[in-house]
């Protein structure tokens, strides 16, 4: 019963996330995940604690949808910086000339992409010619370094 209710969790939250994602909110995919799947998470605690008090089956409910949250921002944030599914849209939409292809990924066409990214989620800003991390950018950088450090990935 408490993987099923897990497991129910989870559906629901990616079942609304695709909703989520479709709104014109001025968030990432997977800040609009976190909204949505916080609050689920929040509402499976309680309910696994009231169901099956603290015991194994609570935690395990709990920790499997922890689990199955993380592999799909996994998955999905994957897909979305992968350069052959990234392709692969392209050729859905028609047959495209290798050219294209591989103009599109042109190493400096890439560094403006994930700099345009990095503008766009408030990591950088402009000043003048010059890009500058923001206190937001910083942030994530310092957990970013914390969590190297904690998992022993030397610079």
């Amino acid at each position: 019963m408490s993987i099923l209710l897990a497991i129910a969790a989870f559906v629901l939250t990616v079942l609304l996330h695709g909703p989520a994602i479709r709104l014109s909110l001025s968030m990432n995919s997977v800040a609009r995940y976190l909204l949505i799947g916080f609050p689920i998470g929040i509402l499976l605690v309680v309910g696994a604690f009231a169901s099956f008090g603290v015991t194994i089956r609570a935690f395990a409910a709990i920790l499997l949808y922890a689990f199955l949250c993380e592999l799909y921002m996994f998955i999905f944030t994957l897909a979305f910086s992968s350069v052959s599914a990234t392709m692969l849209v392209m050729l859905r939409r028609g047959p495209v000339q290798t050219t294209a292809l591989a103009s599109a990924y042109d190493p400096r066409d890439m560094v403006k992409l994930r700099l345009e990214r990095l503008l766009r989620i408030g990591f950088v800003v402009r000043d003048g010619e010059r890009l500058v991390v923001t206190q937001k950018g910083m942030r994530y950088h310092r957990i970013f370094s914390s969590l190297r450090r904690f998992f022993g990935h030397t610079q």
